[in-house]
């Protein structure tokens, strides 16, 4: 009887969690990512970050990585999104997102994770890998 609770107790939980309403809140925050990105406004990005994001990285220091993709990379240009993952843990809710980008100077592959926070996205981890960052 316990176990038949708690197994509803943990559905009715992720019941809350919809990737079909979450997935496109975490592409429209890819958006808005590039956006300021083309904008250079890292500070904007840093500000509208989560608290996980925060915790690891200083407002100085994304600044300063933000302002070499840009300069490195020029402008996002286009791109695609790839695989995702949902992980709801007792950290929270998380939706990683692979992206193929396309800048002015290269390509470049980027892996954003987004908290959902009452269906919004909130930056938590942002990693980019490409060769043009290297060889410009």
């Amino acid at each position: 009887m316990r176990k038949t609770a708690a197994a509803l107790a943990i559905a009715g939980a992720l019941g809350g969690c919809s990737v079909g309403h979450d997935l496109p809140a975490v592409n429209a925050a890819v958006g808005v990512f590039h956006q300021e990105l083309n904008a250079q406004d890292f500070d904007k990005i840093y500000s509208d970050a989560g608290p996980d994001f925060k915790n690891v990285s200083s407002q100085a220091d994304f600044t300063q990585l933000l302002s070499a993709i840009h300069r490195k990379l020029g402008n996002y240009v286009s791109g695609a999104a790839g695989g995702w993952s949902d992980n709801v843990n007792t950290s929270g809710h998380f939706i990683t997102l692979g992206f193929s980008a396309k800048y002015e100077q290269g390509a470049a592959e980027e892996n954003f994770v987004y908290r959902i926070d009452n269906g919004k996205a909130f930056l938590a981890g942002y990693h980019i890998s490409s060769n043009a960052l290297i060889t410009n």
